[in-house]
């Protein structure tokens, strides 16, 4: 990929661009459905709850979902950057997952994996749906590069001197850009910062299922 690896972490930390770049997306997994979800640690995350069924080929429930979810973890999905270069969506029945390689300021070569479970091959028809959603995410992929080709490009002139942050869309960026300046800079106090998490995080994790009775969901 002839762009910044930095870049190609900024572009799937946010989501605003999916109406524009990726409309089939959000017929699954849809940008008001999106909310942060971080923890303290080197990572960022944001999770969409629901899920839709907008005839996709990652719809949840075309193959079975990995064992012992929940019933809510069966109808959401996880984003999540580990830090530095690694990223990847946990969806109900499958996971893709992105490594980065930097290769000079301006050149990344892209290792992608999509992954699922013993229970989707044997699944009626499995092969074939795993088929539909390997591709449906490598056209996702494609289209993230063709974005991110041109954000290198546009970034790379004099002219460019930033932005703002969206607050909304962009704070996993702002933590992501924190850690490379902390890593960056020879400063002991902040070099070996680890973020602390949200601060509804906790809230999140001990809210009950509401598709299990109240005494199951704690």
């Amino acid at each position: 990929v002839p762009a910044n690896w930095k870049l190609l972490v900024e572009n799937y930390l946010e989501y605003y661009h999916l109406p524009a770049v990726h409309p089939e997306l959000c017929n699954v997994s849809g940008v008001d459905e999106h909310r942060r979800h971080q923890g303290r640690g080197m990572y960022m995350c944001f999770a969409t709850e629901p899920l839709s069924r907008g005839g996709t080929p990652i719809d949840p429930g075309r193959i079975p979902p990995f064992p012992t979810l929940r019933p809510r973890h069966q109808r959401m999905a996880y984003h999540v950057a580990l830090f530095p270069n690694t990223f990847f969506s946990l969806y109900p029945d499958s996971l893709f997952r992105v490594i980065l390689s930097p290769h000079g300021a301006g050149r990344t070569v892209e290792q992608a994996t999509f992954l699922s479970h013993r229970a989707a091959f044997d699944a009626p028809g499995g092969e074939a749906v795993l088929e539909d959603m390997f591709q449906f995410w490598d056209l996702i992929n494609t289209q993230d590069i063709d974005i991110v080709k041109n954000v290198h490009q546009g970034t790379s002139t004099p002219l460019y001197t930033g932005g703002r942050f969206s607050f909304r869309f962009e704070e996993t960026l702002h933590r992501f850009q924190n850690m490379v300046i902390d890593k960056m800079l020879v400063h002991e106090p902040t070099r070996y910062r680890i973020p602390d998490g949200d601060v509804d995080y906790h809230d999140l994790l001990a809210a009950p299922d509401p598709l299990l009775p109240a005494a199951a969901s704690g």
